[in-house]
């Protein structure tokens, strides 16, 4: 039975089926929908970037992340998505007020769209995470190549995702827009059946 308890923000609460699947006696991968948090994106003007930047390390205290990296500190991560965009995502105390510092902060630097309503997010932790993500993203998941702070933004199976690195358990954190969540977590699932996962 799907867990409809999860925040009215969940993209997934209907597909979610809380409890324990795919090979028994193993939980090699966790998956939980991540909803108590604000998403935007962040996207410089031309000439900005460098104002912009100056701007966040003093509001925040993060450095703009370059290509294929993710910065956090106080529950706000500002992953690359493309020359001059970024992915920012606020939890805790920062969820509540990180559109509104964003926008204040940016000014007439950049743009801010607010994507709290518009994407998915999903965490996938565990031992065989990276296994699982492996079987459908076009990115190498090696610890030596992709790290904690690691991002990219990958073409996997039929939809594009972005996916950041956050700890080595391995944790990492996916996102795509909302319409493609059900398919995001049928992708993950699939994956994972062989690892026995546990969905939170």
């Amino acid at each position: 039975m799907a867990d409809l308890s999860l925040s009215p923000r969940s993209a997934l609460a209907p597909f979610l089926h809380v409890g324990h699947h795919g090979a028994e006696g193993k939980t090699g991968v966790t998956l939980r929908e991540v909803t108590a948090c604000a998403l935007a994106e962040l996207t410089a003007f031309k000439g900005q970037k460098e104002a912009l930047a100056t701007a966040i390390v003093t509001s925040f205290g993060i450095a703009l992340p370059a290509a294929n990296k993710s910065e956090s500190k106080d529950g706000v991560t500002f992953v690359s998505v493309g020359p001059g965009k970024w992915l920012v995502t606020g939890e805790g105390v920062a969820e509540h007020d990180l559109i509104e510092k964003l926008e204040r902060v940016a000014g007439s630097l950049a743009a801010v769209v607010d994507q709290s309503d518009a994407r998915a997010l999903v965490e996938i932790s565990g031992d065989k995470a990276r296994a699982a993500l492996a079987k459908g993203v076009m990115i190498d998941l090696d610890p030596s190549a992709f790290k904690i702070g690691s991002a990219a933004t990958s073409f996997a199976v039929q939809f594009w995702i972005t996916l950041w690195q956050t700890n080595d358990a391995p944790t990492y954190r996916l996102t795509v827009f909302r319409s493609m969540g059900r398919d995001l977590l049928h992708w993950l699932e699939s994956s994972a059946a062989e690892y026995g996962y546990q969905v939170r």
